[in-house]
Formats: C-alpha cells, structure tokens, sequence
C-alpha cells in the first residue's frame, strides 16, 4: 500500500488564504485610510472657504460701521436739536402767553363793565368788578369763554349794590388760564343766537342789600 502525506498541501493552502485575509484587510484599512483624508480634505476646505466668508463678511461690516456711526451720530443730534427746539418754543409761547392773554381780556370787557381786581395763582384766576347789568356780565363771560387763553370761565358771586345812588352789578368769577393758548379752539355761539346768562341758581332782587351767590341768597 502506497501512503501520501497531505500535511504539507493543507498548511500551503490555510497560509495562501491568511495572506488573502491579510491582503484584504489591508485593502480595507487603505481605503478608509483614503476616505479619511479625503474627507478631512473636503472638510479642510469648507473650513477655509467659511474662513474666508467670514473674513469678507467682518471687512464690509467694519466698511459700513463707520457710515453707519455717523448716521447714529447725525440723528441723536437731530433728535437733541428738536427737543432744543420744542423746549424753545414753549418758553416764547409763555412769555408772550399774558401779554396774549390781557389783550384778549381786554377785548372781551364791555364798555359798561369794569373790572376792580384781577389775581392769578397756580393757573386760576379771580377777578371782580362792576357792571351796569346782569345782561352785560353774561357778554362778558361769553366773550372770555371764546378766548384760547381762558378755560372753564364760572360766575361765583353777583351782588346788588348802590355806588353814588346808582344801582350796579358787584360780581365775582373765576377761570383757568393757559398762557400757551388752548389746543383745541372752543366752540362759538352761533350767530343770531340769544347769549346765555350766567350760571346761578338764585334770582337777584331789586333790593340792594340781597347777595345772590352759587343757590344761596343772605340778606
């Protein structure tokens, strides 16, 4: 009987096949190896195109901060200019505000009315006088309530009285005064329209001794 011995075929044969696994995890060691660096490559250049971006975008912002701060600069000034603007124009409006308002005052007194005392505090005023009837004194307060410079014009008081025998009208009023004007023009009576009397609840008498004065009469 003849005996081959195959030992030296089989081990031949598991050393080919642990150089092919070799030879194939090498390939594939390579090729990740390759798609790694071409991968850090693509990446790499993104980078530096992002860079670049980045570095284009900063110039044309330091470009344009300099326009930019100006134009801030020009409207806080602007802004500054027109409060100086508006602060001076409230100050001439109260300083020719009372020679405005003692020219309308004195356009709306009557010829027949007289005024004794004129007092102003803390934007209200109080003025009394004379006239020859309550017909005149409702002209009066009608007139001045038309004024910008006068608001809520309100009778408080008239009173009868006897001046060198003469019957006359002793009254008592008071309103607001703006001296800037009024923002809103007050409503005008119609024309042809009756002028209405002052506000008061109680009728005067003929007797010279009775006050009548806001829904009260004191002998």
């Amino acid at each position: 009987m003849i005996r081959i011995n195959l030992l030296p075929t089989e081990e031949a044969q598991r050393a080919a096949d642990q150089r092919q696994q070799l030879a194939t995890v090498g390939l594939i060691v390579a090729v990740g190896a390759f798609l790694l660096v071409i991968g850090h490559s693509i990446q790499a250049a993104r980078y530096a195109a992002t860079q670049r971006r980045v570095t284009q975008v900063t110039e044309e912002l330091q470009a344009i901060a300099g326009p930019y701060g100006d134009v801030l600069r020009i409207q806080a000034q602007q802004k500054e200019l027109e409060e100086k603007l508006k602060v001076i124009s409230q100050l001439e409006a109260r300083s020719a505000g009372p020679v405005r308002m003692l020219a309308d005052l004195s356009s709306a007194t009557p010829d027949k009315l007289w005024l004794t005392e004129f007092a102003e505090a803390a934007g209200t005023v109080h003025m009394q006088g004379f006239s020859v009837d309550e017909q005149t004194i409702a002209d009066f307060l009608r007139k001045l309530g038309t004024s910008t410079y006068f608001q809520n014009v309100d009778l408080e008081e008239t009173t009868q009285v006897n001046q060198d025998g003469v019957k006359q009208k002793k009254f008592a009023l008071k309103a607001h005064v703006n001296y800037a004007g009024a923002t809103t023009t007050p409503a005008v009576q119609k024309p042809g329209a009756a002028p209405q009397p002052p506000k008061r609840t109680a009728a005067l008498s003929d007797d010279p001794t009775v006050t009548a004065s806001r829904g009260r009469i004191t002998p």
